[in-house]
């Protein structure tokens, strides 16, 4: 049996790219996580909510770390320390235009629902782009 080496091979002159895929914009992933193509991303209301909530339920890994409030210095990042837990359902739950959507969160030995707008994830977290682009549409589509 005959081995081929690289030198032996045919070369057709086909390359392989291994480039990285071009990273989609903010705006590309909020029309997606909102399943719209139009030209406009659209505001803020219960159906728009609850497909923001479809595609954070599917997209987060859950739970995680976040804070609330906002830590000012080391100690604080340890006392506003919670995790989530879940997101809640805009439809069943508190989710509306003014606060969006909730999530259970624990924090010590108490379960508090949060407005997802006022968690603060650590920025090299697997979900600080997700809730990123959600707190960006969110705030500026009301």
């Amino acid at each position: 049996m005959a081995l081929s080496t690289l030198n032996a091979a045919h070369y057709s002159g086909a390359q392989v790219a291994n480039a990285p895929l071009a990273k989609q914009t903010q705006r590309d992933r909020i029309m997606a996580a909102l399943g719209v193509s139009s030209d406009r991303l659209p505001t803020v209301n219960e159906e728009t909510l609850s497909q923001y909530y479809q595609y954070l339920s599917a997209k987060l890994s859950l739970p995680f770390s976040a804070s609330y409030p906002e830590p000012m210095n080391r100690q604080e990042q340890s006392q506003f320390r919670c995790t989530v837990l879940e997101l809640l359902d805009p439809a069943k739950y508190l989710g509306d235009e003014f606060d969006g959507i909730f999530c259970k969160t624990r924090k010590g030995k108490y379960e508090i629902n949060l407005p997802l707008i006022e968690l603060n994830l650590p920025q090299d977290g697997p979900n600080f782009q997700l809730i990123e682009d959600y707190w960006y549409w969110f705030w500026n589509w009301r």
